[in-house]
């Protein structure tokens, strides 16, 4: 997505593969893409948001479609989990824009898992009745060992 301007049609396209991508490598692996265990592969490709803002939106419409599978679905899942997703995704935008250099994406992106973590330990807590810190701290791992992955493998080369 790098060089000379692309055109509105072909960013939404990206943003749609972009956004599919997530909901097949996250569905992959769904036995342990949902509950307080969870890893799913798709959040590795978050980080990308820090190059390409235009991809924000489709993590939110991913997460939509994914959390479809959960067995939580809800109101939670369906609207505030892809609100946080947005919201995440263009504060990880932001402190990369602003701190920049490799730390700032790194920061960025261990910010983003730590926002995602605190929105899923609110819906375990109040859709299971899960414990609110252990769920946190839990789904807290591994966001940050996928987004950090992610962003070691992919911002400087996407």
């Amino acid at each position: 997505m790098e060089g000379r301007r692309k055109s509105p049609a072909r960013r939404v396209a990206v943003a749609g593969v972009v956004g599919a991508l997530y909901v097949v490598l996250s569905l992959a692996v769904a036995p342990i893409a949902f509950g307080p265990l969870q890893f799913r592969v798709g959040e590795a490709l978050k980080p990308l948001v820090i190059k390409h803002p235009v991809l924000i939106p489709a993590f939110g419409v991913g997460t939509v479609i994914i959390n479809l599978f959960s067995p939580f679905a809800g109101l939670l899942e369906l609207a505030f989990m892809p609100a946080v997703d947005v919201a995440g995704g263009a504060l990880c935008w932001l402190i990369a824009r602003t701190v920049g250099g490799a730390f700032g994406t790194y920061l960025a992106s261990f910010v983003y898992a730590v926002f995602t973590a605190a929105g899923v330990g609110v819906v375990l807590h109040v859709a299971a009745g899960l414990p609110y810190l252990p769920s946190f701290a839990s789904v807290a791992v591994s966001e940050a060992i996928l987004l950090l992955a992610g962003n070691a493998l992919l911002v400087r080369r996407v």
